[in-house]
């Protein structure tokens, strides 16, 4: 442990526990802010407050349309105008050996539609018993909390950093991953970190792969008429069932795969028809259909290797069926649109993180592969930054009634606490 460390980390453990009420005040005014895809303008203010709060001044900006260029990117249909990042460096004094630390986290959530599922109001953040429910409130504005609360600390106490500390709260985590892009290269290189941890709610394990993800849309034509000459007309949704059942096959032949980091992983690759879109009127024959789908790929499989495959599905249905090939199906990619990413268990951050979680909790660290996605891949596939996530305990990422344990709030910050401290060093008890 580097100098200074045990005092540090005493001062920081007694602050957490002083001052929790206050993490989980932040926590509910996050949630209470419905920071859907388009609406996180709310919700990042509240970010900037609290780190002005701290006494650094953010660094706020809107994406620029350039970003769309750079592999990895996805376009997700809104503007990026008035959508912005939040991010402030808690400066180090460049003494010692320590090493820079980037706390990144997202501010969207995913909509909580059909509302009739939950029992509690989705942007209230109500606490019942020891559970906080809300849209977010464990994926992951908990973990964004967590991450601006410890820096808040930390500069409160003057505790003295030897290496920069980022903090980071980004846009579009949930469809493109397009904020933690943009602060890759936020001029070029204001943040470039030695490690990146993102506080995504992980149950106190980490994860040490997930899968990549793409997102496509189908669209077939067919030929509208009355319903009561139907058999005169082509039902475009009658069509596109041949295409699902293709995607299904697709789906099965996917998973007969294997990759290391997900033996014992129940069905690790997932293709979801998640929207479908057909006609606009009962007593007429659907002259359009649309599916919008999402599909997912081992780490090392290219994501042009992944559309491929999807083009190759749609192509065997479309060659079924004299209708469709004369009137081929429309197949566009957009949204998510990047490959999978690994961190080694002997790296470095890792081995950090694996130290204080066995001291806090007595168990050892457990590494987790993900079936969905995050933003720890920009860090990693584009940026060439080591970068895992670790968060707090909770349920219903993207569900009815998600909620955050409250119990898990200090130790996951003593832990990653500790790791700050440590990471970066300090020049003083």
């Amino acid at each position: 442990m580097p100098a200074g460390f045990d005092g540090a980390r005493e001062r920081l453990y007694a602050a957490i526990d002083a001052r929790q009420d206050e993490l989980v005040d932040l926590i509910q005014r996050l949630v209470r802010c419905p920071s859907v895809l388009g609406n996180e303008a709310g919700a990042q203010e509240v970010v900037a407050d609290y780190i002005r709060a701290s006494g650094i001044e953010p660094d706020i900006w809107d994406l620029d349309d350039s970003l769309l260029e750079r592999p990895g990117a996805g376009n997700s249909g809104v503007p990026f105008a008035g959508r912005p990042n939040v991010a402030a460096v808690y400066p180090g004094s460049g003494a010692g050996q320590g090493k820079s630390l980037i706390l990144n986290g997202h501010i969207d959530v995913v909509s909580p539609e059909p509302l009739d599922n939950w029992h509690y109001d989705p942007w209230a953040a109500d606490i019942v018993g020891r559970r906080m429910y809300g849209r977010g409130a464990y994926d992951m504005k908990s973990g964004l909390a967590v991450n601006l609360f410890l820096a808040r600390l930390i500069r409160e106490l003057g505790i003295n950093l030897n290496a920069n500390l980022t903090v980071q709260s980004v846009i579009e985590e949930e469809c493109t991953g397009n904020g933690a892009l943009a602060a890759c290269f936020r001029d070029e290189n204001r943040y470039r970190a030695d490690g990146v941890l993102v506080s995504e709610s992980t149950n106190y394990g980490y994860i040490q792969a997930h899968v990549g993800v793409v997102w496509f849309r189908i669209e077939v034509l067919g030929e509208a008429v009355h319903a009561a000459v139907s058999w005169k007309g082509v039902n475009a949704i009658y069509k596109m069932i041949p295409i699902i059942q293709e995607l299904q096959a697709l789906d099965a032949r996917l998973n007969e795969e294997t990759h290391p980091a997900y033996e014992g992983v129940e069905h690790p690759i997932n293709l979801n028809v998640g929207v479908i879109q057909g006609g606009d009127w009962p007593s007429n024959v659907a002259g359009k259909c649309v599916i919008e789908c999402r599909l997912s790929m081992y780490p090392g499989k290219t994501v042009e290797e992944t559309e491929a495959e999807v083009a190759a599905a749609v192509e065997r249905a479309t060659e079924r069926d004299p209708w469709l090939i004369e009137h081929p199906p429309v197949l566009t990619w957009y949204g998510f649109h990047s490959p999978g990413s690994e961190i080694a268990p002997d790296e470095q951050l890792v081995q950090t993180l694996s130290h204080h979680h066995q001291a806090e909790h007595n168990r050892p660290l457990v590494g987790h592969s993900g079936t969905g996605t995050n933003d720890m891949r920009n860090f990693i596939v584009y940026a060439g930054m080591p970068a895992l996530c670790y968060g707090c305990n909770g349920f219903g990422a993207h569900e009815a009634d998600e909620w955050l344990y409250l119990d898990s709030l200090v130790p996951t910050a003593r832990v990653l606490g500790s790791v700050i401290l440590d990471w970066c060093g300090v020049s003083d008890g």
